[in-house]
């Protein structure tokens, strides 16, 4: 049953990802790849608040929760794969400065990110 939570969970949260581009490219052309940023920061703030609900749930609750929340959801909605081509991107464009800010700015506050939403709940 799990593989169907992982399977819908990761649809909806692509979807959201899908949405937050759509929204921000809305926006003029940025040098900086803000809505990949922004989908990250959410989807790793997320993870923090549904790591603390699941730790307070009995194991059987916690592992389909787990599956549709963080794995599912937060997994289709938080994007590795394209931060690594936007960087590439930037990198081949000559733009290694923004590269750089984007690999420190996007490993480092999604690292706060989960601390907080883990934070808020405790």
């Amino acid at each position: 049953m799990n593989i169907l939570y992982v399977f819908l969970g990761g649809g909806i949260g692509s979807l959201i990802r899908f949405g937050i581009t759509h929204l921000i490219h809305k926006f003029p052309k940025q040098v900086f790849p803000i809505a990949t940023l922004a989908s990250n920061l959410l989807a790793s703030f997320l993870v923090g608040i549904f790591l603390v609900l699941m730790m307070r749930m009995k194991p059987a609750n916690a592992e389909s929760f787990q599956a549709f929340w963080i794995i599912g959801v937060c997994g289709g909605f938080s994007t590795f794969s394209t931060f690594a081509k936007e960087n590439m991107e930037l990198m081949e464009r000559g733009q290694w400065i923004i590269a750089v800010l984007n690999i420190l700015i996007s490993v480092g506050f999604c690292i706060l990110m989960v601390y907080l939403g883990r934070k808020m709940l405790v």
